[in-house]
């Protein structure tokens, strides 16, 4: 099984204006999830803990993005907070004070250039903490998608693994070479898990 290729980050965010729009390879009709499995496993949604006292960055950055990108109708990222957030969300993760990312999609389906996605998480990454998580496509085609993204020390690096046709349709047999090549990596083998038991 080939390893993940690196995704190289978008420099501007892209429109229906850009020549770029609408790539196949990147612009579809989605159901998205995001496994995380670091710090907190979930099936569905990635919290990533937003470093004490950076809320407003973040806040100004998603405020900035929903501006430049007016079109984007579904942006899967939310900042919560555990106290006016927690009850309602059912999650309980931290003190009351502390701030949250999540990544989930609210929405049965996205419709999403997901260079968008990579720019938005790369921008945030500095108010991030570290954490490890996937973003699997469940969407309509034959072509199917897993993005791997790592923050560390307020970076993030993401890489994806492509898979077309019929192979994806032997999903069992495709999680378990995929753990064989990546044996030693806890993190990697609770998202096969995860991915196995849908």
């Amino acid at each position: 099984m080939r390893e993940p290729h690196p995704i190289e980050l978008s420099g501007t965010f892209v429109t229906r204006g850009d020549d770029r729009w609408r790539d196949d390879r990147w612009y579809g009709r989605y159901r998205l999830w995001f496994p995380q499995v670091s710090p907190w496993p979930d099936p569905h949604w990635t919290f990533v803990r937003v470093r004490p006292g950076w809320r407003s960055l973040v806040e100004e950055t998603l405020s900035v993005v929903a501006t430049e990108v007016p079109r984007q109708k579904t942006w899967p990222v939310r900042l919560l907070n555990q106290k006016v957030h927690g009850r309602g969300w059912g999650f309980d993760l931290g003190s009351p004070d502390a701030d949250y990312l999540c990544l989930e999609q609210l929405s049965d389906i996205c419709y999403i250039d997901m260079r968008n996605l990579h720019k938005l998480i790369d921008l945030l990454a500095p108010a991030m903490e570290d954490a490890h998580f996937f973003v699997y496509s469940a969407g309509d085609g034959l072509d199917r998608w897993v993005d791997e993204v790592h923050i560390r020390d307020g970076r993030s690096i993401v890489a994806r693994w492509t898979v077309e046709g019929e192979a994806w349709a032997d999903f069992p047999a495709l999680c378990a070479e995929l753990a064989g090549n990546r044996a030693g990596d806890e993190a990697f083998g609770r998202f096969v898990t995860c991915l196995s038991d849908q």
